[in-house]
């Protein structure tokens, strides 16, 4: 009679994990079928020109199903950036882990992931609208709290291997990503290109003096002055 019980138990048990682990899966995979249409559309149409039946017509779901994952469009915006986010600090964690690179060479690479892994750039000019200050504030803040503990342990492997010195690694890291990113926030201030190249060579500069590091050593500068130029030929 018992090992009946259990069996039977066991057996329907397994089954509903199966039926709950399936269950989940689909869940997962339609939301991001949702979030793929809306970043599609918010790029070629705009997030403003795109409506919430925009994005029902190329899902092919209906208004409810929409409504079961996110309460609105803005939400939808959110979960975006928050998925970009995420991205962005699996490839930054990645590069921690890499035993290839050096110190100075992963906190380049952590920097050049991320610019890689952020959101097009009709997600960015929405981020920076002044409506949406409350979600610009919650993504930058995200953005350090995410990076502050890999980079961290990033300049701590390179004080143990004498390239860099500072007291206060967690402290610099927390500041020059603060400064970083709000000094190069296209909603916060306005630059031409010339005081832009300027301001990335000092931020650089300042990162490299604040960790102790030997001049030129990140190999920032000549990377994100690139890249800039990249994104001057595109506009």
């Amino acid at each position: 009679m018992n090992d009946c019980w259990m069996i039977t138990f066991l057996y329907y048990g397994c089954r509903t994990r199966g039926e709950h682990m399936r269950i989940t899966k689909e869940h997962d995979v339609r939301r991001n079928e949702i979030l793929d249409t809306a970043e599609m559309l918010f790029e070629t149409k705009g997030y403003s020109n795109t409506t919430v039946n925009d994005i029902l017509r190329e899902v092919n779901i209906a208004k409810g199903t929409f409504y079961y994952y996110f309460k609105s469009k803005e939400e939808v915006l959110d979960a975006v950036i928050e998925r970009h986010l995420e991205k962005g600090l699996e490839r930054a964690e990645a590069v921690k882990k890499r035993k290839d690179l050096s110190p100075a060479e992963k906190l380049t690479q952590v920097v050049l992931v991320l610019r890689m892994a952020g959101p097009k750039s009709e997600v960015v000019d929405e981020l920076h609208k002044p409506e949406n200050a409350l979600m610009h504030q919650k993504s930058l803040g995200g953005i350090i709290r995410g990076l502050v503990p890999i980079l961290n342990e990033i300049v701590e492997e390179g004080i143990r291997a004498g390239v860099f010195s500072t007291p206060f690694p967690e402290q610099t890291v927390r500041i020059m990503l603060a400064a970083a990113l709000t000094l190069t926030d296209d909603a916060m201030f306005s630059y031409t290109q010339e005081e832009r190249q300027q301001l990335l060579e000092a931020i650089v500069y300042s990162l490299e003096t604040l960790l102790g590091a030997e001049r030129g050593s990140l190999g920032l500068k000549t990377h994100l002055l690139q890249g800039e130029r990249g994104e001057e030929e595109k506009a």
